[in-house]
């Protein structure tokens, strides 16, 4: 089995935890893993559209090799420079990012404890809060979509994240907490006032 493994959000970590790469566990790991990462999501440079990936499977490393050269395309020059600036010289800036993330992270999580149905596990990394909204009265097949329609909130639909496999997440929705602590209180403050609203207008769709 060839795993490739994600780890973009690897920068992103709280609590004075270390990110394990998934090919670092053994030999016979490293030696089945592609592992795809870059500083687009720590550093905000995505749109410089710059990845790296180290390919442990000699086979798949032979099969990119015999590609033509531009088959996958290029990073161009100015994304290689950031993406190598970023990773040299932005731990201070890096520093500040992380700890305002774990702030939102915290405010997040004591939201949800303090926001009857809701349950919200406490992420150890990345800047993605899981939302369990099914013990509100929001619509179980698609609260997001509630949200978005009575809050002007656009969470991502539970549902996406397990399509064509048999778990149910269709109650679930995802908040994306990276922005400043104002706006992340106008959206608390939404998605609370969807949720505590949802009884005064039982079946109302306006």
């Amino acid at each position: 089995l060839v795993v490739l493994s994600d780890e973009i959000h690897a920068d992103l970590v709280y609590d004075g935890r270390r990110h394990v790469p998934f090919a670092s566990l053994s030999a016979d790991a490293a030696s089945r893993t592609i592992t795809a990462t870059s500083a687009t999501k720590a550093f905000s440079i995505a749109g410089l559209r710059c990845a790296v990936a180290h390919v442990g499977p000699p086979a798949v490393r032979e099969h990119l090799a015999a590609a033509p050269l531009d088959y996958f395309g290029a990073p161009s020059v100015l994304g290689s420079r950031a993406t190598v600036a970023a990773w040299q010289l932005g731990d201070a800036w890096l520093d500040a990012v992380v700890a305002r993330l774990q702030a939102n992270r915290d405010r997040v999580v004591a939201w949800a404890a303090a926001t009857p149905g809701v349950r919200a596990h406490s992420p150890e990394g990345t800047y993605l809060a899981w939302l369990d909204l099914s013990g509100t009265a929001l619509p179980p097949d698609d609260p997001a979509a509630e949200i978005l329609r009575r809050g002007r909130v656009l969470l991502n639909a539970g549902a996406e994240f397990a399509q064509h496999t048999p778990v149910a997440t269709a109650s679930y929705a995802r908040l994306n907490f990276a922005t400043g602590p104002e706006i992340l209180e106008r959206v608390l403050a939404r998605v609370g006032e969807v949720i505590g609203g949802h009884h005064a207008q039982p079946g109302r769709r306006d």
